[in-house]
């Protein structure tokens, strides 16, 4: 009994002791290479995913694969308490690293496996999401890692298995690790390339080059996580092969840090998306301009959205003036985040798609006024401030359940932005209108439903 209770004691002590000297070198995951023979320590909405060893594991004798169920997507994902370093990260002084190794089944244009960290306060609320997604049969290691803000609570470690052929979804994972350290990465690794290009056409090349800030490699490793698209050969020199996006990394073989960059390789005939940017947050409800560069004798396109990582798409407009690389879009309503959205364009001979963004709930896209009685007519009211500069306000009456939409025509009679196309309940209502992105002059609101409009001037003035 006394050598049980002073083992116990001696286990306390140890765990007490790295838990106050040795946090950073600890990995907070629980079961992070699955070699629990489940899934335990993760969540799994789906029921979807297991501890897989069809093909040969990065390490041990498991990874994760959601091979249970047909989806086209789906994730786990396991929320990591963080709040025992509330003073570090509070004062700015707490870094995270997240890292796994990714891979796919050998099937051209292959699935998609994507390791993301979310960063969440008390109350739940999304402070940052970051993510490197992978679409090879080779087994590559991510390193996620930056500063945790402020008010940071949990670390939410999502994996995610995205099906682009076949009818499996071949999204693997495995020897994932998550620490949290008090001091700045000491060795940090940077690759640019020549010229700071970042798109290379089709069969053409790219040389990059890395560089170790703090520290010294005496070489690195190349890889990327798009193989299909693009090859890097041991000296940094990428080779396209497909259109598309993808990441080329560098590993220093003295450090073992890790430096990326996102290339786009395109057609000779191709459209490059300039926005919405790389892991943009747009607010439900709003009106963002889309923006892209047109290569080669494109004239028309169709530009469609997706919520779900691509697995499903929905058209938003035909293009005809594609040369104007501009569009005027209205972001879906929702009232949770959503983390893997996507555009895409696409015409005869080709398509090209956007970075990954977010859509986030935007609870002032529509604003109802408290206490108003149902009108007796449909009407669109004076827009307020007129002239205006960039914002003004639109009020609007509507008598019953109805479907309205209120776009803003220009001077030359095109229309420029859809403000709002939802169906809406009766009662007056108000919207804004930021024209930030518009030139100044006459516009005119248009509010129509059930086959009816109603128009009113709008003066820009800069």
């Amino acid at each position: 009994m006394r050598k049980e209770n002073f083992t116990h004691r001696l286990v306390r002590f140890l765990i007490l002791f790295i838990f106050a000297f040795g946090l950073n070198a600890q990995n907070l995951l629980l079961n992070p290479d699955a070699e629990t023979g489940d899934t335990q320590g993760w969540v799994d909405p789906d029921n979807a995913w297991s501890a897989a060893n069809d093909i040969t594991p990065h390490g041990g004798a498991y990874f994760f694969w959601p091979a249970k169920l047909d989806l086209s997507y789906t994730e786990m994902y396991q929320d990591v308490d963080v709040s025992a370093y509330i003073s570090d990260i509070d004062a700015g002084n707490a870094w995270f690293n997240l890292s796994g190794w990714l891979a796919n089944w050998d099937q051209y244009p292959h699935d998609r496996a994507t390791l993301a960290l979310e960063g969440q306060n008390s109350d739940g609320q999304q402070l940052f999401y970051v993510s490197r997604d992978h679409r090879s049969p080779v087994w590559t290691n991510y390193q996620l890692e930056g500063n945790l803000p402020a008010g940071t609570r949990t670390l939410r470690v999502h994996l995610i298995a995205t099906r682009f052929v076949g009818t499996d979804n071949d999204g693997y994972f495995d020897d994932l690790s998550l620490t949290v350290n008090s001091t700045a990465p000491s060795v940090s690794i940077e690759v640019s390339s020549e010229n700071d290009a970042i798109e290379l056409p089709v069969d053409g090349t790219l040389q990059l080059t890395a560089q170790t800030i703090g520290g010294t490699d005496s070489g690195y490793d190349w890889s990327s996580s798009f193989e299909a698209v693009a090859t890097v050969d041991t000296n940094g020199l990428v080779t396209a092969h497909q259109a598309g996006r993808f990441s080329i990394q560098a590993i220093g073989k003295n450090s073992g840090k890790t430096g990326f960059i996102e290339l786009t390789a395109f057609n000779p005939e191709d459209i490059i998306f300039l926005s919405p940017q790389r892991d943009s947050e747009l607010p439900a409800g709003s009106v963002q301009e889309v923006t892209w560069e047109v290569k080669g004798n494109i004239s028309t396109a169709t530009l469609s959205y997706s919520l779900n990582g691509g697995s499903d798409w929905i058209d938003i407009a035909e293009i005809d003036s594609i040369a104007s690389s501009h569009y005027f879009w209205t972001v879906p309503d929702t009232n949770a985040t959503l983390n893997n959205c996507y555009l895409k364009m696409y015409w005869n001979g080709g398509e090209s798609v956007s970075s990954k963004f977010s859509i986030v709930p935007n609870t002032t896209a529509i604003k109802y006024s408290a206490g108003v009685k149902v009108p007796a007519n449909i009407e669109l009211l004076p827009n307020y401030p007129n002239p205006f500069n960039p914002l003004t306000h639109i009020k609007f009456n509507v008598v019953k359940n109805t479907q309205v939409t209120i776009s803003i025509i220009n001077s030359a009679g095109q229309q420029v932005a859809v403000l709002l196309n939802t169906y809406t309940a009766p009662g007056q209502h108000e919207i804004s209108w930021n024209a930030a992105g518009f030139s100044s002059g006459l516009y005119f609101i248009r509010l129509s439903t059930n086959g009816e409009s109603y128009v009113r001037k709008a003066i820009l003035m800069k």
